[in-house]
């Protein structure tokens, strides 16, 4: 079996390059949920480019989470939104 040593000096650069890319992926998230947390239905909806009506349904179906907040609210999160997306992933083969 083969062994990969690297100095610390080696690794600086590689470990900045994940670092960075970590923030501009998180970044780019908050961008995408305008700085918040969480989103109303209609701003969850516009973000995966459904209209509201269906966005309920699927809730009120149970194939997406989300949280309720005072007044009984929903909202959702982008774990919310991103897990129902990799939920129901298609691996692209023809039906």
């Amino acid at each position: 079996m083969a062994t990969l040593q690297l100095s610390e000096d080696d690794l600086k650069p590689l470990i900045r390059e994940i670092v960075e890319a970590v923030f501009d992926e998180a970044n780019e998230f908050k961008r995408l949920m305008n700085g918040k947390i969480a989103v109303t239905e209609p701003e969850a909806a516009a973000l995966l480019g459904l209209n509201t009506w269906q966005l309920r349904d699927i809730r009120l179906a149970g194939n997406i989470t989300h949280s309720r907040i005072v007044g009984n609210k929903v909202r959702y999160t982008l774990d919310d939104l991103v897990v129902y997306l990799r939920r129901w992933r298609d691996g692209g083969k023809g039906k």
